[in-house]
């Protein structure tokens, strides 16, 4: 007797139309005409390679939302166009290259250090109040055994 395999599909999130599932999740029409926009891009950035984001969307007709996604995903290699660039994910400035600017990454080590010092002080001041505790509670063995 043969197993029924499931029909797996869901609705692709540009269109909402139904559609059998695939690793791009995404209906073929779309996926088509996602990578006739990155095409109509990437030719265009071959002959402008200096063009700007915003240059880039009025000819292409791109949303800059796309294209930044594209220059994350690796789709658009930023070493080949130096005037794109995609937001910092803290405050938004342009940046080319991680996730965060420099500023936004200082400030974040920084904060995550002064936090690790405050634990630390907190923890040491705990184990000492832990430590008059067990002393106050009366004989401990563990208090003979370090006096021999």
């Amino acid at each position: 007797m043969a197993v029924p395999q499931q029909l797996m599909v869901a609705n692709c999130p540009r269109c909402g139309r139904v559609y059998q599932r695939n690793l791009r999740n995404q209906c073929m029409d779309c996926s088509t005409s996602m990578h006739d926009q990155l095409k109509n891009c990437v030719d265009y950035l071959r002959r402008n390679y200096r063009s700007s984001n915003e240059q880039v969307c009025a000819v292409t007709g791109v949303s800059n939302i796309q294209l930044q996604v594209w220059m994350k995903e690796g789709k658009l290699h930023l070493a080949d166009y130096p005037n794109l660039s995609y937001q910092c994910a803290s405050c938004a400035e342009p940046i080319r290259v991680n996730k965060l600017c420099v500023s936004c990454s200082t400030r974040i080590t920084r904060d995550i250090r002064k936090l690790s010092e405050s634990g630390t002080v907190q923890q040491r001041m705990n184990q000492s109040e832990t430590k008059s505790q067990v002393n106050s509670t009366g004989f401990q063995i563990s208090d003979r055994w370090n006096r021999v």
